[in-house]
């Protein structure tokens, strides 16, 4: 009976393998269920939440097989339309369901983070989350009724730290919690809860999920087509970033387009840098914005060096009566400010074709970086760190940097520097995604481009 020793090793074997593919399959359903959790908060997905109900159906201890490979199909052919490309497609056939699963997953850092934040947030959905009304604003020292709602609330969503001991007392951790959402929300970060802010707080944790989501798989689609080096400027949340060779390089305030004259979304080049534009003034922008000026102060051309020319091209001088009246009707000028101080473009404009006469460029209101919200402009985008951008292509793009270097002192002339190689530029569009501390960043849709926050499921 010797040669039958084997038989419980191999036992054994069959036993930790059947183990071993069990916990796979269980660590399989659950990294599919998430992923199909987050998805199924999109818009007509309505195949994507058929597969998340089943997946929920099925016992952790017996997953077949056929499940799985139905809600990978789904997950891979959702990719697939959006044209993300995923690892899955490339998997040996041996691939566990583990494997297989992580492989559906997107490519990106952010999709952990971002997945965590969301199913977390689906747990808090259970939690009550009744209107916040305080009929007032509230600050710091104040007393009142609805302060344990408001610090309940930060304390569920992570800006508080620890539960409040003087319950009806708005006091300064609660003050610093206020601070924290705030910042994480685009608001002026004042500790006041006035009509924003408690805007923010009544959003639930649903609709916080749904817009993370949203955000998330709109932002991994666009992001295929992302070069190794360029500009993005993210709108609503007034922000730009460098990216060069795959790599973070700075990050700077914007400003962008007022509501009603809205910067466009759009892809480009940044074929040229201007040093000391002069601003050929818009005939739209001169109705809106000049002529106004004028017609209050006829020194208004003259105090902020402007030039007017007819249409031979010949430079017109009138006394301030003169132009007050010309103001007011029908204005035959050309309008074009001179480099210098009081320029509207500043000491730079990065230059990139596009349909819409909008490029990026430096602002001497230096002033309006400080404001939470920065949506001032006429369309084209303000860059607070103008001369840092500069800098940097002149370094690492301008063709004539013996030029480029020469010109440092003068304000006045105005000189186009070609680059050698154009950099790619995305004006985008995205309100809310997860930082790298894991933390969610909501921003206002000051647009109106998606439904409005009540509207979402």
């Amino acid at each position: 009976m010797k040669e039958y020793w084997y038989w419980p090793l191999l036992l054994l074997c069959l036993i930790t393998q059947n183990v071993r593919a069990g916990s796979s399959n269980e660590m399989a359903l659950q990294t599919l269920t998430g992923q199909l959790q987050m998805l199924s908060l999109l818009p007509d997905q309505a195949a994507l939440r058929l597969s998340l109900q089943q997946l929920q159906q099925t016992s952790s201890s017996v997953v077949p097989s056929g499940q799985l490979s139905n809600a990978e199909q789904e997950i891979a052919a959702f990719w697939q339309q959006q044209g993300v490309s995923l690892p899955f497609a490339s998997l040996p056939e041996s691939a566990t369901p583990l494997q297989r699963a992580i492989a559906l997953e997107p490519q990106r850092q952010e999709y952990q983070l971002t997945l965590n934040r969301i199913q977390y947030l689906l747990w808090l959905k259970n939690q009550p989350w009744p209107e916040i009304v305080p009929k007032g604003w509230l600050r710091p020292g104040d007393n009142h009724a609805v302060i344990p709602q408001i610090a309940q609330r930060l304390l569920w969503l992570g800006d508080l730290q620890e539960p409040q001991t003087n319950v009806y007392d708005y006091s300064e951790e609660l003050a610093i919690a206020v601070k924290h959402f705030q910042a994480r929300h685009g608001l002026k970060v004042d500790a006041v809860i006035g009509p924003q802010t408690l805007r923010w707080l009544n959003v639930t944790p649903q609709q916080r999920a749904t817009i993370l989501a949203q955000q998330f798989v709109s932002e991994t689609i666009y992001r295929q087509q992302l070069p190794d080096s360029y500009i993005l400027v993210n709108v609503p949340a007034y922000e730009l970033s460098l990216v060069d060779a795959g790599k973070s390089v700075m990050q700077s305030k914007v400003i962008v387009g007022l509501p009603y004259r809205q910067t466009p979304l759009l892809q480009s080049r940044i074929s040229s840098i201007v040093l000391n534009p002069g601003w050929h003034v818009p005939r739209s922008l001169l109705r809106k914005d000049v002529l106004p000026h004028i017609r209050k102060d006829g020194n208004y051309l003259r105090d902020r060096d402007f030039l007017a020319y007819d249409a031979e091209g010949k430079v017109v001088s009138q006394t301030a009566a003169e132009w007050q009246q010309l103001a007011r009707g029908p204005f035959p000028y050309r309008l074009v400010q001179q480099p210098g101080r009081h320029s509207a473009l500043g000491r730079y404009k990065f230059h990139f074709d596009n349909s819409f006469d909008v490029y990026l460029h430096d602002t001497p209101e230096k002033q309006l970086f400080s404001k939470a919200e920065r949506a001032f402009s006429s369309g084209c985008v303000r860059v607070e760190k103008a001369d840092e951008l500069a800098q940097w292509l002149a370094q690492h793009r301008v063709k004539d940097q013996r030029t480029w270097r020469n010109m440092q002192q003068d304000y006045h002339t105005t000189q186009w520097f070609s680059l050698k190689q154009p950099l790619a530029v995305y004006l985008v569009y995205w309100t809310a995604w997860v930082d790298a501390q894991g933390r969610a960043q909501f921003r206002d849709d000051i647009y109106h481009k998606f439904s409005s926050v009540e509207e979402l499921r």
